[in-house]
C-alpha cells in the first residue's frame, strides 16, 4: 500500500485512491471527519479524524500531500505524511514519513517509516506490545559480558 516505485516521486503519487480531497490553494478551519482514505493539499486549521462506521478502520489513511499544511492532529488506521503537519500523529496502523516532510509533534503507531531527510520534532511512541516490555527489562550480573565493566550511578 505504501511502496513506491523508485522512479515514481511520492510527492505526486501515493498509488491510493482517495474519497476525500482538500485542494491545493484551499483553507479550512474546524476538526474533519472523514471516511475512506482522505488527502489534505491544502490548509487545515483543526484535528483530522475518520468515521467511526462499521469497518472504517480496517486500514484506510490520512494523507498530507506535498502542498498540505496540518496545523491539528491527525487520528488515522494510517497516516502518510509528504507535507507538513503541526500536531501529533496517532495511528494505530502504519505510518510513512517522506523526504521533505516536516512533523512537529509526537508521533504514536504500530509501525513507522521515517525516510531520510524528513524531519521530526517530538516524541515517537510504538503501540506493540514489544516495545513497552523492552524498556522494563533488566539484565542480571550472569547475563553481563565478562568485557563489560558496571558503572555505579552517580548520586
Amino acid at each position: 500500500m505504501f511502496e513506491f516505485s523508485k522512479k515514481s516521486n511520492p510527492n505526486t503519487d501515493t498509488q491510493l485512491t482517495y474519497l476525500t480531497t482538500v485542494g491545493a490553494g484551499s483553507i479550512m478551519k474546524g476538526d474533519f471527519i472523514h471516511s475512506g482514505n482522505m488527502l489534505l493539499l491544502g490548509h487545515l486549521i483543526g484535528d483530522i479524524s475518520q468515521t467511526e462506521e462499521e469497518g472504517s478502520g480496517n486500514g484506510h489513511t490520512a494523507v498530507i500531500g506535498s502542498t498540505g499544511f496540518l496545523l491539528g492532529n491527525i487520528y488515522s488506521p494510517h497516516a502518510i505524511i509528504i507535507g507538513r503537519i503541526e500536531g501529533s500523529v496517532f495511528a494505530k496502523g502504519r505510518v510513512e514519513i517522506y523526504p521533505g516532510a516536516v512533523v512537529i509533534g509526537d508521533v504514536t503507531y504500530a509501525q513507522i517509516n521515517v525516510h531520510p531527510d524528513a524531519k521530526v520534532n517530538g516524541n515517537l511512541r510504538c503501540l506493540l506490545p514489544d516495545a513497552a516490555e523492552q524498556k522494563n527489562l533488566s539484565l542480571s550480573n550472569e547475563e553481563i559480558p565478562s568485557n563489560v565493566v558496571l558503572l555505579a550511578k552517580a548520586e
